[in-house]
């Protein structure tokens, strides 16, 4: 998959996870035809329906990104103590899920990649401060999750 292929597929479960957020979990129903309207390609602004292989990996991201908010929730409680995660904006908290579920879930795929994403996202779809709070959060998680998997810290 390229790399447009994948930061695609990262826009569209982003939004998808919005409208998660917003309509609960009724809108697993309605996810497939989400992912494939054309109008929210137009919305993101592309010139062409995407692959295939890009919607079946915004569906897998969106809809597990969702199954492990509390998890993503409860990390950025540790990481971000200062912030109530209900707090934030909710574009900023739904790329940390979707950032957070791509660290914890695909360990194979290079964080920084994933941090790299997570900030274009933020810095396109958030706030003006968004891309650096992003980069924060993320950064602090891999970090911690390099240390647990070198061995250097105890528990989690």
């Amino acid at each position: 998959m390229a790399v447009d292929d994948r930061s695609q597929a990262r826009a569209l479960a982003l939004q998808a996870l919005c409208l998660f957020e917003a309509l609960g979990e009724r809108f697993e129903l309605e996810l497939d035809s989400f992912l494939r309207d054309p109008l929210n390609y137009a919305d993101l602004g592309w010139q062409r329906q995407p692959h295939v292989r890009t919607i079946t990996m915004a569906r897998e991201l969106a809809a597990g990104a969702w199954r492990r908010r509390e998890q993503a929730d409860r990390l950025l409680t540790d990481n971000v103590p200062q912030w109530s995660v209900h707090r934030m904006q909710p574009v900023d908290r739904n790329i940390l899920r979707l950032g957070l579920y791509e660290l914890l879930e695909h360990p194979d795929r290079p964080h920084q990649v994933v941090i790299d994403e997570a900030i274009e996202l933020a810095k396109h779809f958030g706030g003006a401060d968004s891309g650096g709070f992003v980069n924060g959060v993320l950064d602090a998680v891999r970090k911690k999750l390099d240390a647990l998997s070198s061995g250097s810290i105890e528990g989690s």
